[in-house]
């Protein structure tokens, strides 16, 4: 397909700049030893690319993740306030507000970006592209029932297992360390059999602090 009458390429050219700027961010981190959590790097980079090219293929795909992955994110966003205790986010916001800020408006951006990928890729000249090739144009209906599955999948999973009773026991094995003094909220967990590993953030309304717990 030319470039000409390829309706996918601004989209290809969006996802490509992103891509690369994500993934030198990403090798920055690496290099200085910085925590980072990459969404786009090579998947948008390889995506980008064979939408430039039109790729009606990957056209089809895009789209169908750009509506996945924004109800998975927008899901993400909005429980929250509700799978993390309310003060730990106040002393959060209040102790290192430009992170928190931060990693929220990196959220909405990132949403926007799929929300106008998948526009573009819903344009009458793109649909006209994908129906060509005998692929259905409406709306993908599969694309919103799978992101909301999976966010359901996911906080049920993440609510069940950092509130049972491996989570309770990471706890007072922390209190132990910290005293009785802190609120302890569970953020990551590991099991096997009778061992296991946690990540336990203590707090207060004037610090947060991390453990590490294994027994």
């Amino acid at each position: 397909m030319e470039n000409s009458i390829n309706p996918f390429k601004n989209s290809g050219i969006a996802l490509l700049t992103i891509g690369v700027i994500d993934v030198g961010v990403m090798a920055y981190c690496i290099a200085n030893k910085i925590s980072y959590s990459s969404s786009f790097n090579m998947f948008a980079v390889i995506a980008g690319i064979f939408l430039i090219k039109g790729g009606v293929k990957t056209a089809r795909a895009v789209r169908w993740f750009s509506v996945f992955l924004v109800v998975a994110f927008i899901g993400l966003l909005l429980t929250t306030p509700f799978t993390t205790p309310f003060g730990l986010l106040l002393i959060q916001l209040k102790i290192n507000a430009l992170s928190i800020l931060s990693s929220f408006a990196f959220g909405l951006v990132l949403i926007s970006v799929l929300v106008w990928v998948h526009l573009q890729l819903s344009t009458p000249a793109s649909l006209e592209v994908l129906a060509q090739a005998g692929y259905k144009t409406g709306k993908p209906k599969s694309a919103y029932i799978a992101g909301g599955a999976l966010l359901v999948l996911v906080v049920g999973l993440s609510a069940g297992l950092l509130n049972g009773e491996s989570a309770q026991k990471a706890k007072a094995l922390a209190q132990e360390q910290l005293g009785p003094d802190y609120q302890y909220h569970v953020t990551s967990m590991t099991t096997s059999g009778n061992s296991g590993h946690a990540s336990v953030t203590a707090y207060t309304d004037k610090e947060v602090r991390s453990v590490h717990i294994q027994w």
